[in-house]
């Protein structure tokens, strides 16, 4: 009996996990800038896709991504740059110093922090990093997640220029 019990919990997770998909419009949000000021929808500058991308300071994908997200920085001049993590504030220089030097300084680049922890449940990520390209109107034109995600949008952005 008990592992039938076993077997239909694990079916309904997987069924849940299956259906879980990422928003197809950008959702409401409210994130934390470094200065501890909130930052939502009404704060984004308008008029230019969005790039969101979850990280966390000590995930090596997440670090990886950073580095060819600023290295391949001059594709994304005109695309606004949100990099959210649910890291402490203490932590988060050291990992733009360390991986992506000067990038979180970029006039297109916001550093938020994920204080009430709702990237994840509204954004629905599968693993770190989570990387999503919206469009200047808000609809998903790239979701990835783990590696390979900046290279995904570096190709999509080629296309819609």
């Amino acid at each position: 009996m008990k592992f039938k019990s076993l077997i239909f919990i694990a079916l309904l997770i997987a069924v849940f996990q299956v259906k879980a998909q990422q928003p197809n419009v950008l959702p409401q949000f409210t994130f934390f800038k470094l200065d501890g000021k909130a930052f939502s929808n009404k704060d984004l500058v308008q008029g230019k896709k969005n790039l969101f991308m979850l990280f966390d300071c000590t995930c090596e994908h997440c670090q990886r991504e950073a580095r060819l997200l600023n290295e391949n920085y001059a594709q994304f001049k005109n695309t606004n740059i949100y990099m959210v993590t649910l890291d402490e504030a203490y932590i988060i220089p050291q990992f733009f110093n360390s991986y992506a030097k000067g990038l979180n300084s970029k006039p297109n680049v916001s550093v938020l922090q994920d204080k009430n922890r709702t990237f994840i449940p509204t954004f629905l990520p599968k693993m770190y990093p989570g990387i999503y390209l919206y469009s200047a109107t808000g609809k998903l034109l790239v979701y990835n997640a783990g590696d390979g995600g900046i290279k995904k949008v570096v190709t999509a952005l080629k296309k819609t220029k």
